[in-house]
Parts: structure tokens; C-alpha cells; sequence
């Protein structure tokens, strides 16, 4: 069930007197104060409430009065549910606010059960009052004023207000909620209805301080000027626009099995993909192993999100899947911040062809041409204003080097106007300088490679998604057949993907993966070896089997074949290319294949230019026209593959290398290596090297140096002069010394590790460097880690301690950390693996384990080992702590994002007169749950992001307590603490520069210090 307006937030209240209310979660609701029994005011400790919501199951729930002001000053209550009034799911994104003008609101309106809409003896029914709402009619008085549209009421019989019964309910300015229903003013004849602002009941401290607790994510109030009820019905017919745009995939090859068909429903075809992040440092710590998480799980928390991919790792899938389930509120629950925002898809290549690269806002909706009419004049800025805004900014990098300055100068400009809004920007891995967003505020995110096991998963999509097109077949035996071969291809390509390593490793991307499927599925399982030969086999079956393959004969009255096809898109994808461009008109498109057909007679003689260019977007699966009048490859790996053959066929590779320092050409530049015969090859690499010896400055030469060695890693010859010549002008740059010359070495793989310098002669921060660089080398780079896990610097040995999970647990143990000295560094361990191979390695400064590990586990991995400090961090299985006592000696403990521990007993045994103990709010209640005193502990830390108020049970549990470390978010409330005469206390938000209230603090004085 999927509520699908604001109006079906409305409940009714039944307690001392029948009202209503409004839903600001499935199981909080907001009411008025006066409903309720009087003692429910400060004397009476549990007041109780029912609520029935139509838009559930229209039961009644029982529900705990959880705050109320005073009738008198603010009329206003929060009840809470003792189960959701309705799924979560199906609760549509609240918007709340304040009026910000003086001037009448139309087309407000307000909701509830009054006594007049009473039927059939007395039964409830709702009501809908819309009206204008007169802001400075009740200024004086604190109240917001509807004065009705329609004719009032009549009175009641006994002289009692008709409206009774609809105090609670919410008042609309359109979508956004902004106060509650409170009374009938005298004189106006039952034609004017009274409200509650919910800025007077925000206000209130005790509203505040329960709101934070129960509702953490609350959004911000919007100011409202007009209720703009166009935009609601408008934003429902953007998100289907949305959905049919980008709720299916193109998926290639699988256009092959009997129709035109290649457009799948995204959610049958859609691979969730690891992608890295830098781990957010606490404490202190910078040198902490980065996270590695489903892409879906990092961005949730980061509003604003640069992620970084190969060509065809699905960053554009991320951004159309994202974009179709944000507008329909359907994406999972740890992206549920993203549900309900109002998705701008930019196509960078797209604004690209449009001429312009700064849009103004009310150009958002439309660049992606989207089939909707246009929105109501200042939709787009409304939305923008109200931090509803999610804005997919996709292929950075398919914009011209001289764009991309302006193009940020817009995106900082339009985010610094509108903080709120959340925004992801996808690019390739070394488009962009690390730096090039983070002053605004973005974090990086890098798509990973897929793994073993995500191609596993990709290869059954692909053939899941096959096997839907057999339902289409009427011959029944005939789609038997189909469905059957496709299960033995799937088996034998998966085996096949288990056997060959090279395989896999061609096999890294989304769209490789997919080519690879196709093929093996058209060649009944022969399969190509290098990365050219891939695209090449994927061309040929796309220009020339398909229709052959499917007994299509002259479907538009022409007939091409491989090398025609070839020919014609190799000058539309150079004229891209030359052009800076991703995307070309119509008559762009003409031009270029007249020119091509200048010399293919035989393709003249069948059709114009126009009628060869309709053929090619129809039969081709190569080229598409996804709006009206631009035309674009299915993907731009296959344009930079062409547009090189054609430099090389044109003997054009002078004017290649004339482009190599700008980065949209070396694409192309690495992909015309391998069209290159023996001479050509070393044509290429040499002026690549001349180019890289000509740059002004180190920062222009190590791209070029880099591109050089990937070519001569990918040419099929390369003599030994030319062989020293690249990697040794690349040693000459010396070690890298920043993460974008890391990058750069990282691109080549274990063939740089030759190049690499010994540890000894380093110094620290060089070192340092280049053990991040090792890191991400693979096995290949063991040997060199070992050296580099001896050197001297703690820092340096905390990158390769970190390395561990980067590699085979086993042999990074037994050859690399067994070896090092650990006495002076935190070790992570997150697989069982790791843990297991704990004793091999000597004493160790600090342990972090991370990841589910049952006690049992964590016993048998830390047996025989002397303990210091321990961190358990992200374990959703870890039930008690029992395997602290094999360790008393335990004097600094963490325990951070354990939901399920239980039992903590254990921590009575530890001896260690001055303990540290830090914890989250779930492992703090479990040990007060213990009742049980811990004298040992004197200095404790606390993460408070999901509980703003300190528990005083705090001072009883930890007699000794004499340094409380505090991490809160928005808010902290201290009163509960104020007995304490010498307690210390360190607070701090999770994050440097955060704002921060807190109450009670005048109880600390000098005591309380904030850590920003």
C-alpha cells in the first residue's frame, strides 16, 4: 500500500475529547494539547491516547503522550504509536514550514473530523476546508488564520462550535504542512478557523529535545510565500516522465534473440557494485583502511557524492537507477533520505550539445528532454529552494577541458545558493583533480572493479534478463528450446569465467561483461583474448550478423556490411572526438556519412545519407537518438574505439599525438595502440614521449609519461630502447608524491613495480606515498611490502598493516606482517580469515576488528594474546562480550555499531584501574541494562548521533567516572548530568565545524569543553 498525498497523513485522536491529527512518521503524531486529559500536563507520568489512521488499517492503536505544552501557550501534543499506524513504505516525504509573507495564501486547506461531518449516528467522517490563509489576521495571537472558501456551518443545536473535533488536524499550504487546527474564534460566524504555526510549537524546548529523540531526521522548515498547488500535480507527472525515461536499461546483445528489443525493466538488469570510499577518521586517526561497501550503502550518507568509474563501470546506470527510484519513493531503506526528492538528471554531454554549460535552473527539467510538458513557471527554483533537489550531474568528463572550469563555477555557485541540496557528480577516475569539488563539500566515492563474484552475478542477470524475452515467443516449443540453450550457455560461460583468469579480467566492467555475454551467447562459447579482439568480435556482431542472424532481410531497403558499417561510424565518431563532443544533430550526423560515402559507391547507389543514417540508428544497436535531434554511441568506449581506427586508417595519428596532454583524447590515444601495426605502435609511443619531454611543468608530464607506458604495455612489440625509454623517463619523476600521481601509477598495474624505489633512502613522507601505491598493486607487490613494512616510520607501517585486506590473508601474514614490528600500530582485521591468522604475528599496539564475529570467534582468534586496546566496530551478530574474560588486561575498549550485544557482563573482569571505554547508545544500553557498577572505568566516550539526551544512570554505573567524551549531532542535552560536581567533558560534533546546541551546559562551567 503507497500513500500517495499529503492528506492521507490525517488521523483522528480519540482521548478526553475526539480530535484529529496529522502523521510526521508511521508511528508520531502531532495533535493538539487539549484533547488530552488534564493531567496529562506535567502530573500524570503515562498518559495514553488512541489514533486510528484511514490511510492504514484504520484500527485503533494505542499511543503514549510522549510531550504537550500547555493549552494556554502552546497547544500542541506528540503522541507515540505502540506500533506504526502505517508501513514506512508507504508514507509519502512530510514537508513542513513557515509562512514567510504577509500577504494571503490561497488554496490552503485544512483536514480533521469535525462534529458536523458526523453520519449514521454519530460515526467519524473527514473533512477537507480549503481557504485562504491571511498571515497577519492572527499575528498578534500567535495563530495562523483560514478564512474558508465555502458557506460556514450552521451552528450547533446546543450552541456548540460545528468544528469540534477538528482540533489537531493539519493545515496545507499546498504539500508542506505548517501548523495545527486549534480552535473557532467568536464573531466570524464558524467561516474562520484558528491554527497553531508550527513555528510557535518548534519553539518550545521540550517539543525540540523529544522531536531530536524520536525523530533524528527531521527536515528543515521551508518558508512559504504561495501555495503552488500546480507543482503537486506537475511533480507527480514529472516522476512517471522520470520512471519511463529511466526505469528500463539498454542491456547489450540482447537485442539478438528475435526482436528489437534491448530495453529491459532496470530493476530485472540492475547490479548493485562495490565502490571504495576514504574511512571517515575518528580520534584523530588519518590512516585508517578505506571502506569498500555496496555503492547504494556509501551514498546514503554523503549528500554530496563525486564518484569516480572506468569507462562502462555503470556510473550512468547508478545515476538513471537512482533517478527512477528517488521520484517513486521506492529506494532501499539505507538510501531512504534520497526517496521523495525531486531528480535533475544532467547529462554533461548533453548540455554539451545544447551550447552551453551553465543552465539556469529552470532549465533542470528539461535538459534530459524528458517526455513531460514543461513545469509551472519557478518549479524548478521552488524545488531547489526547498531542499528537495537531488541533482545527478553525469559525465563530467564529457566535457571539453576548457567547459569544466565554467561548469564547476555553475555547480559551486548553484549549491552555495542552495545548501540543502543533495548532489552526486560522476567522472572518470582521472578527469578531475582529487581536490577539484571538496571545498563544497564532496566526498569521494571510486567504482570498483567487479569481483569474481559480481561477475557471477552480472552473467546470471544478463541470462535472467534473456530468458523474459523467450516469454514473447508464441511458438511454445521453440521458446522451450530457447530457454534451455540459454541455461547451458549460462552454465558453461559461468564455469568458463571459474577457469580463466584472463577472461575475468576482461571482464571487470558492466559493459564488457555484457559484450562478453553476447559474444560467448552468438559463438556458442568462442570467446576473444585481448581487449581489441573484444571489441572488435562486438562490432562485427553488431554490424553485420544481427540481422543475418535473425533472417532480416533489407529492412529499410539497404544492405551493409562489417566494414561499410565501420567505415561510415568511424567518421561520425572521429567528428565527436575533433569536436570535444558526445553527442551530434541530425543533419551533423548527414554531413558526415556524405562525406564517408564519397567513396563507398556501392552504398551510395542504395539510399541518400539520411536514409543510411536511419538504417545505422535502427539495425546498428551502435548508434541511438535518445532525444529529439541528437544522436550518440551506445556507449563511448565504442566511439573512442572507432574514432582511433579512423585515426589510424587516415594516417591522422601526427594529430592525435597533437592532443595527447588533454585528457578526452588519451582515451583514444590508449585505445589506437592496438590498431597499430610495429612502426605505427612505436610512432605513437615516441611522441608521446617527446610530448611528455616538451612539458612545462611535472604536472603536464606525468599523464603523458603515464599514457605512454600503457600503450607500450598494450602494443604487441616494443623494442628494448623503446622499452627503457618509457619506464625509465618515468622512474626519472621520482616516487609519486600525491594521490593523483598514485593514481596514475595505479592505471598500469603490477608492471610499474620495476620502477618503484627501495624504502631505504626515503624519506618518510615518500615512503608513506608509495605504500599506498603498493597497496593497490595486488600480490605482485607482497615483496616490496614486506621491505616497506620494515621501515621506521609508524605511518608508513600503518599503510602496509593496512594493506591486509587488499590481499590473500594468508601469505600477506605470513610474509609481510609477521615480519613487521606492530608494538606502535593499529591493526585492522575485518574477514575471518584475518582473524584466524592473528597468531602468527607479533605483539600489536591496537586491534580493530570490524565486520560480524561471534564471541566464540573473537575468543579463538585472540587466544594467547595480551590485549591493550581493542575496537569492535560494525558487527551486527556480536551478542556478548564474552571473550573478555580470557582478557582482563583489556585498558582501552571501543565498542561502536554492535545493534544486537546483549549481555556485557564480562566487562566486570577487566582489572585495569583506569579503564577507557567508548561506546554508541545501543552498547550503553545494554550496560545499564546490567545494573551492574564499573568502578574501573574513568574515562568515557559516548556516540550520541542517534540520542541526543545523556542518560543519568551514566553517574551510578560509573562511580569513578572522571572524563565523559561526547559525540553528538544538531543537539545535546547535559541536565540530566548536572550532580555531577568534577566531572570533565569533551564534546564534539561528528564532523570538523559542526554546529551544535547544547542545553544545560551552564551546570559545567569551565568543566565543559567543545572540541570543533
Amino acid at each position: 500500500m503507497r500513500l500517495r498525498s499529503v492528506e492521507d497523513r490525517l488521523v483522528a485522536v480519540l482521548a478526553e475529547s475526539q480530535g484529529s491529527g496529522v502523521l510526521l512518521t508511521p508511528d508520531l503524531v502531532l495533535t493538539s494539547a487539549h484533547l488530552l486529559s488534564v493531567g496529562c500536563l506535567p502530573n500524570v507520568s503515562r498518559p495514553r491516547a488512541v489514533v486510528i489512521a484511514p490511510g492504514g488499517r484504520a484500527t485503533p492503536v494505542h499511543c503514549d503522550v510522549v510531550w504537550a505544552g500547555h493549552p494556554s501557550r502552546c497547544d500542541a501534543a506528540l503522541l507515540r504509536a505502540r506500533h506504526a499506524l502505517i508501513p514506512e513504505e508507504g508514507l509519502a516525504p512530510l514537508r513542513w514550514g513557515a509562512i514567510a509573507t504577509g500577504q494571503p495564501v490561497k488554496e490552503c486547506q485544512v483536514l480533521g473530523f469535525p462534529q458536523v461531518q458526523r453520519y449514521d449516528e454519530d460515526e467519524l467522517e473527514a473533512v477537507q476546508i480549503a481557504g485562504t490563509l491571511v498571515p497577519l489576521s492572527g499575528l498578534l495571537r500567535g495563530r495562523s488564520v483560514l478564512r474558508c472558501d465555502h458557506h460556514p456551518p450552521a451552528p450547533e443545536p446546543d450552541g456548540g462550535s460545528p468544528w469540534a473535533g477538528l482540533s489537531g488536524g493539519p493545515l496545507f499550504a499546498g504539500a508542506v504542512l505548517c501548523g495545527i487546527a486549534s480552535s473557532d474564534p467568536m464573531g466570524w460566524g464558524h467561516s474562520s478557523i484558528d491554527a497553531i504555526p508550527l513555528t510557535s510549537i518548534a519553539e518550545d524546548a521540550g517539543f525540540a529535545s523529544v522531536l531530536r529523540h524520536h525523530w533524528p531526521d527531521a527536515p528543515p522548515f521551508e518558508e512559504v510565500r504561495s501555495s503552488h498547488p500546480e507543482d503537486i500535480a506537475y511533480e507527480e507527472r514529472y516522476a512517471k516522465a522520470l520512471k519511463a525515461r529511466y526505469g528500463r536499461l539498454e542491456i547489450f546483445g540482447l537485442d539478438d534473440l528475435g526482436s528489437n528489443e534491448n530495453s529491459w525493466d532496470l530493476d530485472t538488469a540492475y547490479l548493485s557494485l562495490e565502490a571504495r570510499a576514504p574511512r571517515r577518521a575518528l580520534d584523530g586517526d588519518q590512516h585508517l583502511r578505506p571502506e569498500t561497501h555496496r555503492v547504494e550503502d556509501l551514498l546514503g550518507s554523503r549528500p554530496r557524492t563525486v564518484l569516480r568509474g572506468e569507462a562502462g563501470a555503470g556510473k550512468t546506470t547508478l545515476v538513471w537507477w537512482l533517478a527512477s527510484h528517488a521520484a517513486c519513493r521506492t529506494l532501499p531503506a539505507k538510501l531512504s533520505a534520497l526517496n521523495g526528492l525531486i531528480p535533475f538528471v544532467v547529462p554533461m554531454r548533453s548540455l554539451a550539445a545544447q551550447g552551453t554549460v551553465t543552465p539556469a535552473p529552470d532549465r533542470l527539467p528539461t535538459i534530459a528532454h524528458l517526455p513531460v510538458e514543461g513545469p509551472p513557471s519557478g518549479w524548478a527554483g521552488r524545488v531547489l529552494e526547498s531542499g528537495r533537489a537531488l541533482l545527478l550531474v553525469d559525465g563530467l568528463d564529457e566535457l571539453p577541458q576548457p567547459d569544466r572550469a565554467p561548469a564547476r563555477r555553475w555547480l559551486t555557485e548553484l549549491l552555495r545558493l542552495h545548501p540543502r541540496t543533495r548532489c552526486l557528480v560522476t567522472v572518470r577516475p582521472l578527469a578531475v583533480a582529487d581536490s577539484w569539488l571538496r571545498s563544497e563539500g564532496f566526498e569521494e566515492l571510486l567504482l570498483l572493479p567487479m569481483s569474481d563474484t559480481d561477475i557471477q552475478a552480472f552473467v546470471a542477470a544478463w541470462h535472467r534478463a534473456a530468458r523474459l524475452e523467450c516469454e514473447r515467443f508464441t511458438d511454445a516449443p521453440y521458446a522451450l528450446r530457447q530457454r534451455g540453450r540459454l541455461d547451458s550457455l549460462e552454465r558453461d560461460l559461468a564455469q568458463e569465467f571459474e577457469r580463466n583468469a584472463t577472461l575475468r579480467d576482461l571482464a571487470r566492467t558492466p559493459l564488457l561483461c555484457a559484450v562478453i555475454c553476447a559474444l560467448h551467447r552468438r559463438r556458442s562459447g568462442l570467446l576473444p583474448g585481448t581487449r581489441w579482439e573484444l571489441y572488435s568480435a562486438a562490432l562485427a556482431m553488431l554490424l553485420g550478423g544481427r540481422d543475418d542472424y535473425r533472417r532480416i532481410h533489407k529492412p529499410e531497403g539497404i544492405t551493409l556490411t562489417v566494414n561499410d558499417g565501420q567505415q561510415l561510424l568511424q567518421r561520425i565518431a572521429v567528428w565527436l572526438v575533433r569536436n570535444g563532443r558526445v553527442e551530434l544533430s541530425r543533419d551533423q550526423a548527414v554531413r558526415q556519412l556524405e562525406l564517408a560515402m564519397g567513396g563507398l559507391r556501392h552504398v551510395r547507389e542504395q539510399g541518400t545519407a539520411d536514409q543510411v543514417l536511419t538504417h545505422l540508428l535502427n539495425r546498428s544497436g551502435l548508434l541511438q537518438e535518445r532525444s529529439t535531434d541528437a544522436i550518440q554511441f551506445i556507449h563511448r568506449t565504442f566511439q573512442d574505439y572507432l574514432a582511433a581506427k579512423e585515426f589510424r586508417d587516415n594516417d591522422s595519428l601526427d594529430e592525435l599525438l597533437g592532443h595527447a596532454a588533454e585528457e578526452q583524447w588519451q582515451d583514444v590515444i590508449r585505445l589506437v595502440i592496438g590498431h597499430c601495426g610495429r612502426s605505427e605502435a612505436r610512432r605513437v609511443i615516441s611522441g608521446l614521449l617527446t610530448a611528455a619531454d616538451e612539458a612545462s611543468d611535472p604536472e603536464a608530464e606525468w599523464p603523458l609519461r603515464t599514457l605512454a607506458a600503457a600503450c607500450a604495455i598494450s602494443s604487441a612489440y616494443v623494442d628494448d630502447g623503446l622499452h627503457d625509454a618509457v619506464w625509465g623517463g618515468l622512474k626519472a619523476l621520482g616516487p609519486p608524491r600525491d594521490g593523483q600521481e598514485v593514481g596514475f601509477l595505479a592505471s598500469l598495474g603490477p608492471e610499474v613495480l620495476p620502477i618503484l624505489p627501495e624504502p631505504d633512502g626515503l624519506d618518510d613522507d615518500q615512503a608513506y606515498v608509495v605504500a599506498i601505491l603498493l597497496s593497490s598493486l595486488g600480490d605482485s607487490a607482497v615483496p616490496l611490502l614486506r621491505r616497506y613494512g620494515k621501515h621506521s616510520s609508524k605511518k608508513v607501517r600503518s599503510v602496509v598493516a593496512d594493506g591486509w585486506g587488499l590481499q590473500p590473508p594468508g601469505q600477506y601474514a605470513t610474509e609481510v606482517l609477521a615480519a613487521m614490528q606492530l608494538d606502535d600500530v593499529r591493526l585492522r582485521i575485518s574477514l575471518p580469515e584475518e582473524l584466524s591468522e592473528l597468531h602468527r604475528l607479533g605483539p600489536i599496539a591496537s586491534l580493530q576488528i570490524e565486520e560480524d564475529h561471534s564471541s566464540a570467534d573473537l575468543r579463538r582468534g585472540l587466544e594467547g594474546r595480551e590485549v591493550r586496546e581493542l575496537r569492535l566496530s560494525g558487527n551486527s551478530t556480536l551478542r556478548d562480550l564474552d571473550f573478555l574474560r580470557d582478557h582482563p588486561e583489556v585498558e582501552r575498549l571501543f565498542v561502536i555499531g554492535c545493534p544486537r550485544l546483549g549481555d556485557t557482563s564480562a566487562l566486570s573482569g577487566l582489572v585495569s584501574p583506569s579503564l577507557r571505554l567508548v561506546m554508541d547508545s545501543a552498547g550503553l544500553g545494554a550496560v545499564i541494562s546490567e545494573a551492574e557498577e564499573l568502578p574501573q572505568v574513568t574515562d568515557l566516550g559516548l556516540s550520541l548521533l542517534d540520542n541526543p539526551t545523556v542518560d543519568e544512570e551514566i553517574l551510578r554505573i560509573f562511580p569513578n567516572l572522571a572524563l565523559l567524551r561526547l559525540i553528538a549531532d544538531e543537539s545535546l542535552d547535559l541536565s540530566p548530568l548536572r550532580e555531577a560536581q568534577t566531572l570533565q567533558l569533551e564534546v564534539a560534533p561528528p564532523a570538523p565545524g559542526g554546529k551544535l546546541e547544547i542545553l544545560g551546559a551552564e551546570h559545567f562551567g569551565d568543566r565543559l569543553q567543545i572540541i570543533t
